[in-house]
């Protein structure tokens, strides 16, 4: 009833999903390396402790001055990462969603040029495959206007999953990394100020880096969770004798508000998405089917 499961595996389709996976690629890569570096300074710190304690205060400082140099040089670069991916999901979710492109708020499209540097590039057999019908082929059995809203769905669905099973990792490090560090320091030598100097002052930067990843990851789920909410009474309105064309209106207002979510969310590592995509995947499309059929079953698919 729809042109969805099509329109997805389309070459320029692909290529678009190509160069967004890269460019977050490129970003978490980034990301990671700051993260090694700060998770560096507190075994630093205490190889210092045991061996040159005279150099304690300058690990410290050099902790302090990392975490300041990443707000100020990488933070912005992060940004506009996020901008370009977000504006290629957006060019894949309105061909194959068919729906119209927002100048106003996203912008102008990537040039076909720059889409090309990164699309040229081919990913790993197992990437590549991924690409392929990235939104459950189940929803060609709906009305486009209906399909669309299940296809939202399925994207703030898993996000938020995602995005949750990824805050409570963090959570969990973050303590790890304090008690494994802090007995380390105790154990070589009981005084506060090396383990201030040698252990606390070092792991400035990754703590602060966990806890605000932790604060933004749960302040975008509530956003997801949300979303997903205003999905679900898009369908009670369908249900009620909502027009297609009242839907599909609502549809890309609640498609803004994905993209402000895609360009400005904290990015997640892949190997966290590595370890949870099958389980999840499942979930998403156990879920798309049953919404499917719930809608059909109510008269709606027609």
């Amino acid at each position: 009833m729809n042109e969805i499961d099509e329109k997805q595996i389309e070459p320029r389709m692909l290529n678009l999903l190509r160069a967004r996976t890269l460019i977050y690629r490129r970003a978490k890569n980034v990301q990671a390396l700051c993260l090694i570096i700060s998770l560096g300074f507190p075994v630093v710190g205490l190889i210092v402790s045991a061996l040159l304690l005279p150099s304690k205060p300058f690990i410290a400082l050099a902790a302090l001055v990392f975490s300041f140099l990443e707000v100020l040089l990488l933070d912005r670069w992060h940004r506009a990462q996020l901008k370009n991916a977000a504006k290629l999901q957006e060019d894949f979710d309105c061909a194959v969603l068919q729906m119209d492109w927002n100048t106003f708020l996203v912008g102008s499209r990537i040039d076909p040029e720059d889409v090309f540097v990164d699309a040229c590039k081919k990913l790993s057999n197992t990437d590549e495959e991924r690409l392929i019908n990235w939104y459950p082929l189940v929803v060609k059995e709906l009305p486009l206007h209906l399909a669309r809203l299940v296809c939202q769905r399925t994207n703030l669905w898993y996000d938020s999953a995602l995005r949750k099973r990824y805050r409570l990792f963090l959570l969990i490090g973050c303590v790890a990394l304090v008690v494994v560090a802090g007995f380390a320091s105790l154990a070589i030598d009981h005084t506060m100020t090396t383990f201030v100097l040698s252990t606390l002052a070092p792991m400035t930067p990754v703590m602060i880096w966990a806890l605000r990843e932790c604060n933004r990851q749960a302040a975008t789920c509530e956003l997801l969770d949300r979303l997903n909410d205003e999905v679900k009474k898009l369908w009670e309105r369908s249900r009620s004798g909502a027009t297609g064309q009242e839907i599909s209106m609502r549809s890309r207002e609640l498609q803004d508000a994905i993209f402000n979510h895609r360009a400005s969310s904290p990015l997640i590592f892949d190997w966290v998405y590595n370890l949870l995509r099958r389980r999840m995947e499942e979930r998403m499309n156990a879920g798309a089917e049953h919404w499917v059929n719930e809608l059909r079953a109510a008269g709606n698919a027609h």
